[in-house]
């Protein structure tokens, strides 16, 4: 399934052939439709997988008993994931362009972005509570923010920015949740 998906995220799924999953696969067609479907399904496929698989790299990473390095793991998770291969964000590069045309794509990127978004405001809710942001804070705004970074870093990857500069943009992100987060002293 590893090569279906890499196929679907160099072409996109609209640029995708059936030849070329055949080839990913190593099945002939009629093969390859009898053990997975239509090419419709075979990309949803790709795309729960991908999504499951993120949840655990990124859930990973929220779960460090620091936010500090709560947040820097998910933004070093993201970096190398999206910049391999300059591919960005599986869901982000595939399953967006299609989402206005397909409910069940759009249900399923909606879903994936709400669950980020829950995960990082209930970990920004936790540093509230132990004191490592202000009672202030705005815990929904600050996973909003990081959120957008996250997505803004799959963009980019996309278009090219190496590692380093993704690093960069990331860092500054970080800045700003600090200053708005009221950051306590470590």
């Amino acid at each position: 399934m590893e090569g279906v998906r890499d196929v679907f995220w160099k072409h996109g799924y609209a640029g995708t052939t059936v030849d070329q999953l055949a080839a990913a696969t190593g099945l002939h067609k009629p093969s390859l439709y009898g053990a997975f479907g239509d090419k419709r399904s075979l990309y949803l496929e790709a795309l729960d997988r991908y999504i499951a698989e993120a949840r655990i790299l990124f859930g990973a990473a929220l779960l460090k008993p620091k936010l500090a390095d709560s947040l820097d793991a998910l933004a070093l998770r993201a970096i190398e994931l999206f910049s391999r291969g300059g591919r960005g964000c599986f869901m982000m590069t595939t399953a967006v362009p299609e989402a206005g045309g397909d409910e069940e794509i759009t249900a399923k990127v909606r879903s994936a972005m709400e669950e980020l978004d829950s995960a990082l405001a209930s970990r920004f809710r936790q540093a509230i509570a132990t004191g490592e942001l202000s009672q202030a804070a705005d815990a929904s705004a600050l996973a909003m923010i990081v959120a957008a970074n996250h997505y803004d870093l799959s963009a980019r990857a996309r278009a090219g920015y190496s590692a380093d500069e993704l690093r960069t943009l990331a860092d500054r992100t970080l800045d700003v949740v600090w200053q708005l987060g009221g950051r306590q002293a470590s």
